[in-house]
């Protein structure tokens, strides 16, 4: 059977060449099937199907390395924090399982909060994601839908994914009076572990190896030494990767130090677990960190995470929202160390997760040199394929995977900056409504904006009582029934009637009568 074979042509392409993006005005990408055969200029061969460019800019598909698999309930919580979180608090102890799994949504609503997030991420240019779950298996939510539903649910939407059932030997707990506590379960940690591996054997290269499988121990902090080292044994079994939340709190930091004299980071290095296949996410609370009070020339943990070749999942927006930023980004960059980058919460916009990690990183640094454009495309697409242990995505190069993004960069608020540098005009400039194609293995999944074969409208509207039912349940089971409004405010009070304002819509009504 013969391939189809498509020719983008005439836009701004960033090609992959000498281990590096670089730009190819009116250039020109052919692909056959599911690879790129040919990136250049004047291709001769005839071909099926001609994709017109001009005006656009052609670039790898983005490689989302932390995604938040849903509606995230930290929008409820913007502009707000508790105050025993010490700000870095994003869900800690807004966990209570009476509302997850009691009175609060079921399955079908985070399939539902599943979908609407893949079809945002979609929309705004990301061809390869990471899971961090919602609908699935949660370590503190249980089970929600079976494992075939949840490898259905993504397979639907044709996106390149890499899922995992996580799992830990323990929780943070959220009590009624507002505290917190780390609660150890370390039978559910082994329990969760083979459940792990028994799902990652069953559905790697599942829906023509688009979805590939990883073990993700959740949380460093309530994980056990030896839980780190049995899923360590089983990746390299396996022959996965591995992932891991880790320093992404000031408390889980202390939690950690108290524990085992250790930062997080030297734990996981003590613990046997760090390695070329370990993606550490967020990784914020190290030495270098300035709330934490410990010796400031003390880097050893970032030469622990080069040494090991560990690579750090990057998710900028989620934590500048509560006022905390990495220190830094072009730190561990310029460091070697492998930085991927990834959305971790709605909206599932890597334009705007790559603004904020290049912004962050000039503020904390107070260098402009810091942070730069191609430092973060880099991570948006090369970063995210090299934690995955993967060459064929994140760039556009014969024989990669035909996971092309066309991003229209002729709009006022880009093109001025464009016309001189298209990467700084796509970090600095545009936004996700800007994209324009999306390709995932040779198939087109949104077109002109338009996210193919999904009801948007549909989706929003069960999004919209997914985060009803949430919002209602959480306050049942953690604020004694008392409206989410009385903790984290509107940001505005609402419209109030005055007597004079009643005394006029009865007047007017008379008058229409």
């Amino acid at each position: 059977m013969s391939r189809v074979t498509t020719l983008i042509d005439g836009g701004t392409v960033i090609v992959y060449q000498n281990n590096g993006h670089v730009i190819l005005p009116q250039g020109q990408v052919v692909y056959a099937g599911n690879r790129i055969e040919f990136v250049g200029r004047a291709y001769t061969k005839k071909c099926d199907q001609r994709i017109d460019a001009a005006g656009k800019l052609v670039i790898p598909g983005f490689v989302n390395h932390h995604m938040a698999f849903g509606v995230h309930m930290q929008l409820t919580r913007l502009d707000a924090t508790r105050r025993n979180f010490f700000n870095s608090g994003l869900g800690l102890g807004v966990q209570p399982e009476k509302a997850y799994n009691v009175s609060g949504p079921q399955a079908a609503d985070w399939r539902a909060s599943a979908e609407y997030a893949m079809t945002t991420a979609l929309r705004t240019g990301t061809t390869t994601f990471v899971m961090v779950p919602n609908y699935g298996r949660h370590p503190y939510r249980g089970r929600l839908g079976t494992d075939q539903e949840l490898v259905d649910c993504v397979a639907r939407f044709g996106m390149r994914a890499y899922l995992s059932l996580p799992y830990m030997s323990g929780g943070v707990v959220g009590r009624p009076d507002g505290a917190i506590e780390w609660a150890v379960r370390e039978s559910a940690g082994w329990e969760g572990l083979e459940q792990a591996i028994d799902f990652a054997r069953s559905y790697n290269g599942a829906e023509q190896d688009r979805i590939r499988t990883f073990l993700f121990p959740y949380q460093a902090d309530n994980c056990s030494p030896e839980l780190l080292r049995a899923s360590k044994r089983a990746a390299n079994e396996l022959g996965c990767t591995l992932k891991i939340h880790t320093a992404q709190y000031l408390l889980d930091f202390h939690q950690v130090l108290r524990r085992h004299a250790l930062t997080p980071i030297q734990h996981l290095a003590e613990s046997g677990f760090l390695g070329p296949e370990v993606s550490v996410a967020h990784a914020i609370f190290t030495p270098r960190h300035p709330w934490l009070a410990y010796p400031a020339d003390d880097d050893s943990d970032t030469r622990l995470l080069v040494e090991s070749g560990a690579s750090v999942a990057h998710c900028p927006m989620v934590f500048n929202r509560t006022g905390v930023a990495l220190h830094s980004f072009s730190h561990y960059v310029r460091s070697g160390i492998p930085v991927s980058i990834g959305t971790d919460t709605s909206p599932h916009d890597m334009l705007m997760e790559m603004r904020h990690a290049a912004l962050m990183s000039k503020l904390v640094d107070a260098d402009a040199t810091s942070g730069t454009a191609a430092e973060v495309f880099d991570a948006a697409t090369l970063g995210g394929a090299s934690a995955l242990q993967r060459d064929d995505i994140g760039r556009l190069a014969p024989g990669a995977k035909a996971d092309i993004v066309l991003v229209d960069l002729d709009k006022a608020h880009s093109a001025p900056v464009a016309a001189h540098d298209p990467i700084k005009a796509l970090v600095y400039c545009a936004n996700g409504s800007d994209v324009d194609t999306v390709i995932i293995d040779g198939v087109t999944r949104v077109r002109h904006g338009e996210v193919l074969g999904v009801d948007r409208p549909k989706l929003r509207a069960h999004a919209d009582a997914f985060n009803a039912r949430l919002n209602a349940s959480i306050a049942s089971a953690l604020y004694q029934e008392r409206p989410l409004s009385e903790f984290y405010p509107a940001a505005f009070p609402d419209w109030q009637e005055s007597a004079d304002d009643a005394v006029d819509h009865q007047s007017a009504r008379r008058t229409r009568a």
